[in-house]
């Protein structure tokens, strides 16, 4: 049995853990990086599908361009039958170039309370800006794998991590493992990343399952079926196709010219309760001949027996929306479907997984470059970001089942999470449509490689790329407006640290560090990106100060109790400004003006000392 030390252990060689190989190591190149992964690739998985909101992370992997040239068929949007009158419609990524904020400034787009200006540099175009990929994950994931092998990173496939130990009071980690051929050994590593998916080896046991998601799928390859949707008549541009059926949804879409991927989605309950004892196969066709949209184009049609694992024709799948109670740790760190997995329905599974595979690098390279910062801290923020990504998915997959004969009532949803300050000239498909893509809670600009997404506008050039401005106007007063407000606390937060990659700004390979509001209520989860703002940390007492008076007047007085040396006029536009923050977040809410005849400010002041 052999033993030795790395820098850090990724368990899983999906996209999470590839991702979070080939970024540390691009970054850290004298790091050591040990990858094992069980398999060996190229292997099945399921989840075929990217949203627009992965191509940043595929940018900086080096990957982007690669997939462009690659005959992986580009989604250019979502088409859905979900209402009542089984009309259909287009979630088309490529309109989001059209939106414009209101007052119709075409150069500024404002997402949740921020405006990205000119996020295309000079010279940055794309034909397909705004495109996705529907992929075979087998040539993917290899894809991402083998770009981790040629960045550095040690990967060992074939090799099953069979648990890890913590190293007595440190936050090191002994794992041990087990390959194919029988050898056997252990890995002290300083730092583990959890990949490992579904398997959630750090986590096993400490997940939580969702009940209003507890779904069951059967799902299969096609040859011979018809497409249902092209894009400018070519064979290698598609829309997926998503319908509801009586008792579920389907989906349906192409990997390749003759490969279409397709998936029936019901109730775990009423799989179990009213389809006991149905062959799978047998309950697979039968739900495909149902959805009239599909019937007539799988007539000739056959179930493909290579693909599959063991020459299965068709798998299933159930309870997969469960997250983890705890995501990070002394040490140790988990992404992807490790950390939690939301529902096939909006295609988030593998974008998810890039992205925390992405973040968790950035987080654990900026630990590595600024011994200054606490790295409890550095990952509690790791936490909240992944809290804040997974939980506006989250939040519209519920409305999403909850309203399936109701769509304005889901549409609606969109727009409220994704235009929350009423400042686009959204209509509400096209807000959805921006759900759909991953634009939220909050947009990344692209620039120079961005985190996350792909420009929001297309044809914009100017003399730089990024970040311009921020413009924060949700309908709540400004700051000079607020004195005489009253409000009520909605969701309790704290100022902790947040961080973002930066990379608009050129900051590439670690994180850029700031504090802000952040609240751990889990109703509230889907705002913690929303509207960033940066406050001085010496500020945290007045922000307890919050919890504790029902005025902003009383809550000045109460800060100047706090800070007496400093300047009235500069505290008070602080003050002001952590309400209209907190407001614009929507963890306080504004209950307007206190009335003359009630208490005083003064006395207000002493109430919530």
């Amino acid at each position: 049995m052999t033993s030795e030390h790395a820098d850090v252990v990724v368990l899983g060689g999906g996209p999470a853990g590839s991702t979070f190989a080939a970024i540390a190591k691009k970054y850290a190149p004298g790091a050591r990086i040990v990858l094992l992964e069980k398999a060996r690739f190229p292997r099945w998985h399921i989840g075929e599908s990217t949203i627009p909101a992965a191509n940043g992370v595929l940018d900086d992997l080096g990957l982007y361009q690669t997939m462009l040239a690659s005959d992986f068929v580009k989604k250019m949007g979502v088409t859905f039958i979900w209402g009542q009158d089984r009309k259909p419609w287009t979630a088309d990524y490529l309109t989001l170039k059209t939106i414009s904020r209101a007052g119709g400034d075409s150069s500024v787009i404002e997402v949740t309370g921020q405006d990205f200006e000119k996020l295309l540099g000079p010279g940055q175009t794309q034909r397909t800006p705004y495109s996705a990929f529907n992929v075979e994950r087998s040539r993917f994931d290899k894809l991402l794998l083998d770009n981790a092998r040629q960045l550095g990173a040690d990967v060992r496939e074939g090799t099953k991590a069979l648990g890890a130990q913590r190293v007595g009071d440190s936050s090191q980690h002994t794992i041990t493992w087990e390959d194919d051929t029988g050898r056997t050994g252990s890995i002290t590593a300083d730092f583990v990343l959890d990949a490992t998916g579904l398997s959630h080896l750090l986590t096993r046991g400490e997940r939580v399952y969702d009940e209003n998601l507890n779904n069951f799928a059967v799902y299969g390859y096609l040859t011979g079926a018809e497409w249902k949707v092209t894009f400018s008549g070519s064979p290698d541009r598609s829309t997926v196709f998503i319908a509801a059926i009586e008792h579920g949804w389907i989906w349906y879409f192409p990997l390749g010219r003759d490969l279409m991927t397709v998936g029936v989605v019901t109730n775990r309950h009423h799989f179990a309760d009213k389809l006991a004892g149905v062959d799978l196969e047998t309950f697979f066709w039968k739900s495909l001949r149902s959805c009239p949209e599909v019937a007539g184009l799988i007539e000739n049609a056959k179930l493909r027996d290579d693909i599959l694992p063991r020459g299965a024709r068709v798998h299933a799948c159930q309870d997969w929306s469960s997250w983890a109670k705890e995501t990070v740790g002394d040490g140790w760190a988990a992404a992807g479907d490790a950390a939690m997995f939301v529902d096939p329905i909006l295609s988030t599974g593998v974008t998810l997984a890039l992205q925390t595979g992405h973040r968790a690098a950035y987080t654990w390279l900026t630990q590595r470059a600024r011994p200054d910062l606490a790295p409890a801290s550095l990952w509690r923020a790791y936490s909240d970001y992944l809290r804040g990504e997974y939980g506006a998915f989250l939040t519209l997959a519920r409305y999403f089942y909850g309203n399936n004969k109701a769509a304005p009532s889901w549409w609606w949803t969109a727009q409220q999470l994704v235009n929350a300050s009423g400042r686009l000239n959204l209509e509400d498909r096209q807000a959805f449509t921006m759900a759909t893509a991953g634009f939220f809670p909050v947009p990344r600009a692209l620039g120079a490689g961005a985190e996350v997404v792909v420009p929001l506008i297309q044809g914009i050039t100017g003399a730089g790329a990024g970040l311009e401005a921020i413009y924060r106007d949700a309908g709540v007063p400004a700051p000079e407006d607020l004195s005489r407000e009253t409000y009520t606390v909605v969701a309790p937060f704290r100022l902790d640290l947040r961080t973002e990659p930066g990379l608009e700004r050129g900051l590439t390979g670690r994180l850029e560090v700031y504090h802000d509001l952040v609240t751990e209520t889990p109703q509230m989860s889907h705002r913690l990106a929303a509207t960033p703002a940066r406050i001085d940390p010496a500020l945290a007492p007045i922000v307890a100060a919050v919890h504790e008076c029902s005025d902003v007047a009383g809550l000045v007085a109460r800060a100047r109790a706090l800070f007496p040396a400093r300047d009235p006029a500069t505290l008070r536009a602080a003050v002001l400004g952590i309400v209209r923050v907190a407001a614009m977040k929507g963890f306080v809410r504004l209950e307007g003006p206190r009335q003359p005849a009630t208490i005083s400010a003064s006395v207000e002041a002493v109430a919530c000392a």
